[in-house]
């Protein structure tokens, strides 16, 4: 009986990890094939194209023209439309006790989405891959007191424009939603 829930226990931690790393890759590809094998990974059997994909990604998260829903934590917690704010530097110094280099330093916010499910799924990676459980309360810190804050609002804006009926966005925000609500619910507890 505890081997079985050992197994099971695992199992749920391993896809814990896929789904952070795949939500991850999917908000830092670098282009349309990376995004692409990305979501396909997430994402088994959508018959979505690699166009579709792009097309709705960019539409919502990236331009060229603004974007309906930035996935910067400054939009939503400091001044309306704002980036590199007070938010941004907070996280840029939680990254730094973290023991994280912006790899995109200079070209991209650190409080970008992409940068922190990164982060996100280091440290979930340090404690259950190589049990190292030290870092612990900085993640559930990070997941609780920062990432909480705004992830769920990054959401909403997302769903008050469901009139443009993306089957792409709609996949990745269901899917975050559910990762996050599962994490803050389990708070971030390793099984």
């Amino acid at each position: 009986m505890y081997e079985l829930k050992k197994e099971v226990e695992m199992k749920t931690n391993s896809e814990r990890l896929k789904t952070a790393k795949n939500l991850r890759d999917i908000f830092l590809s670098n282009n349309s094939k990376e995004l692409f094998k990305a979501f396909s990974s997430l994402f088994k059997d959508t018959n979505i194209s690699e166009i579709e994909l792009e097309t709705d990604f960019n539409y919502y998260f990236i331009g060229p023209d603004a974007p309906i829903a930035p996935p910067y934590a400054s939009i939503y917690l400091d001044e309306e439309d704002a980036l590199m704010t007070k938010t941004t530097m907070q996280i840029r110094d939680l990254y730094e006790i973290m023991g994280f280099k912006n790899s995109l330093k200079d070209k991209v916010p650190e409080d970008f989405i992409g940068l922190e499910l990164d982060a996100y799924y280091q440290l979930l990676f340090i404690e259950i891959e190589k049990d190292i459980p030290y870092l612990k309360d900085l993640r559930t810190y990070f997941l609780c007191e920062h990432i909480n804050t705004w992830i769920f609002k990054f959401r909403d804006r997302v769903l008050e424009h469901k009139d443009k009926n993306s089957k792409v966005v709609n996949l990745i925000i269901e899917e975050l939603d559910k990762f996050f609500i599962n994490e803050l619910k389990i708070k971030g507890e390793i099984s």
